[in-house]
Formats: structure tokens, sequence, C-alpha cells
């Protein structure tokens, strides 16, 4: 089947041939023609990855990384992989973020289903944040998880911090090369000592059921019941959305909750290879997602990101808020999540003084799969 065809048989019956929304047409458009283009309880689930201070990261295992350094100083069982090559004779075809997902949404279909004792999940994450004397600094953490009948496992290791780049670097050493970083923390009186050195590793057991955040905390069990097709999914969904974030009591839009507990949906947890279609094909039908293209994600590979625009959770000194990038990365050959980011569009609170197109974070996916054994 060419890639037209299979495009058309993986379109959901219910979109049929309705024109394309005209938000979606100018938001693509504006991402086409953009020069950046030439990301409850103590178990609740984040679905992006934050600061280690204030905000907290993804799942129990990154909040035990923040206790550590603050005190100091996905899926369907295979690992994440870059797309294949295209052939050398190919000419780039600029896909909407429609036809990426409905794309990604049949080859993760195809997927074999696996199984295991416990789910694992490992991830990279990445964080810049800026000094007072205005040199940028990129901090780094490794997250692991092991989830099975008995709860859920973690290891999470603070890696350090180092200048971003040549220039920060210049900057950090006319400063004295301190080994120890003294950061603002908006909406704060007092800020956070960032050390640069990193620690020992943290483990951690949550003996519960509920391990996984998905619009409210989830079992396993839930996980296995959930309806396997998009119109199901959604309304199974919207019975925890509220109108607000997923992080705070901020209000936020249906289209950009979807968004943001789907792709946690996708990136950490162990769901049919059916639900993760599902996933898929649901956020190829809300108007606000668009397609930000090729992309390399914070450990070099290749994959295609998708998108949708968010306020930051804090602002600055004066008030003022950042405007994000939520950045999808995927394999759409696969079906497999390779990560997020949050990309800045507009700087603002922690973001203030990072220049528009920065990625401020990142979580990669390393690994999702199911395995007999853990480490932790």
């Amino acid at each position: 089947m060419n890639p037209i065809d299979e495009l058309r048989a993986a379109r959901p019956a219910h979109l049929g041939d309705v024109p394309v929304d005209e938000r979606t047409r100018r938001s693509e458009l504006a991402h086409a023609m953009s020069p950046t283009m030439s990301q409850g309880t103590p178990f609740r689930r984040r679905t992006k990855p934050r600061l280690v201070w204030g905000l907290g990261l993804a799942g129990a295992a990154a909040a035990a990384t923040a206790v550590a350094v603050l005190a100091a100083g996905t899926g369907g069982g295979t690992a994440p992989r870059a797309p294949s090559a295209a052939p050398a004779s190919s000419a780039p075809v600029k896909l909407t973020a429609q036809q990426v997902l409905l794309v990604a949404a049949t080859s993760a279909e195809r997927q074999p289903a696996t199984s295991g004792e416990f789910w694992h999940t490992e991830t990279l994450g990445r964080n810049l944040v800026t000094a007072p004397d205005g040199y940028v600094m990129v901090m780094e953490q490794r997250n692991e998880m092991w989830v099975g009948k008995r709860g859920q496992w973690s290891r999470s290791q603070y890696l350090g911090a180092k200048p971003a780049t040549d220039e920060d670097r210049a900057k950090w050493a006319a400063a004295g090369s301190p080994a120890e970083v003294e950061i603002a923390v908006p909406g704060k009186p007092v800020g956070r000592t960032l050390p640069l050195a990193a620690n020992k590793p943290y483990t951690g057991h949550h003996a519960g059921k509920e391990v996984f955040w998905l619009g409210r905390n989830v079992t396993l069990a839930d996980l296995a019941a959930l309806p396997d097709d998009e119109v199901g999914l959604k309304a199974w969904l919207l019975k925890y959305y509220e109108g607000k974030s997923t992080e705070s009591d901020a209000p936020m839009a249906e289209d950009a909750w979807l968004f943001q507990v789907t792709a946690g949906l996708i990136t950490d947890m162990p769901v049919s290879a059916k639900v993760r279609g599902a996933a898929f094909r649901m956020l190829a039908a809300l108007p606000s997602v668009t397609a930000v293209g090729e992309v390399t994600d914070a450990q070099g590979r290749s994959g295609t990101a998708i998108a949708m625009e968010t306020e930051s959770h804090t602002g600055g000194a004066d008030g003022r808020k950042g405007l994000l990038q939520d950045r999808l990365i995927i394999d759409e050959q696969t079906g497999v999540a390779l990560g997020r980011e949050s990309v800045v569009v507009k700087p603002g609170g922690f973001q203030a003084g990072l220049e528009p197109g920065t990625v401020w974070n990142s979580a990669t996916v390393v690994r999702a799969e199911w395995t007999d054994s853990r480490t932790s």
C-alpha cells in the first residue's frame, strides 16, 4: 500500500472528508514559514518535564530526585529508535499533524504484544536555568521506574549541571567558576542552590496500586481496561477534565488538556497496541495540534514532532508568563514515542532571558518495555 492509500485507510471514519479547520491551516502555515522551521496524591504523574524544584518532574521517581538534589546542596514493549532513513532519491514531504499521527496510529497497531513481570521505563531529563550573572546552565537527570503487581520501584539520579554553550562557559568562568550556582525561582522570595556535581542515585518503592496519572491516578488494571477506539478513549479521559491544568488550578482548554494527558499515556504507559493507536487517532482529530516536522531529540535521534502551545505555569518578577510549545516527538514509522520537549515561544517566568526557539526542557524516552527483572 502506498503512503497516500495508507493515510486514507488510517483516517478515522467519523472525520469523513470535511475541510481542514481554518485555525489548523493558519497555525501550520505559521510553523512552515517560521525562521526556526528551514516539542492529587504524592504519586500523581506529571505530564511534562519540569525543573527539579517547585513544579515536580514526571512521577514519584523524579520527585525523589528533587529531594536528593536540594538536600545535598513507551511503549509497546520496544525500545524507542530513530525512524529509518528515506532513500537518497526521495524528496522530503511535509506532512500535516493529522497525517503524521494517523501513520503513527497504523504503525503502533502493528506492534506485536509483549509481556513481562515489570513495566520498565528509563528517561533522561534536561532543563535550562539562568544564573543571576546571565549565563545559562543545563542540568540533567536520569529516571527509571519498574511497575509490577506489588507497586512501583524507582531509581533517580541527578547527573549534574554545566554551562549550556561556550559563551555561557566563558561567563561562568568570569564569575569565578562556582561549584554551586544560585538560581532565582519566579514567584518565590528565596532562590535555590544548583550544584554542578552529580549526586548518588536515589531509590524508592511505592506499594500502592495507583502508579500512573491519566487525568486521575490509575492502576495497571485501569490501563488494561481502557477503550481501544478513539471516540471511547476520549470520552473516558474527559470524565476527569475539570477545565483546568494538570499541573495547577490555572484554566486549560479541552484540547490542550487532552494533548498533555494523552502524550503521557503514549510515552509512559503499558497500554495495548490498539489503545496506543486510538490515542494517536484521537490526537489527530484535535484541531489545535500542529506539525513541527523532523527534529532531533536530546539524544541525537531523528523523529517527527507534533505540538500544541501552552502558557507556562509560573510568571516572572513582572508577573508575565511565558508561552511554550509542548512537543511530542515520535517515530511515526513504528508508532514509538521518543520523548517530550518544551520549546520557548515567548519568554517569561522560568523561561525569562531565553531566546524563542530554545528547548527549555525535555524528557527523552530511552527505554519503555516489559521485563522479567528489575535492578532497584
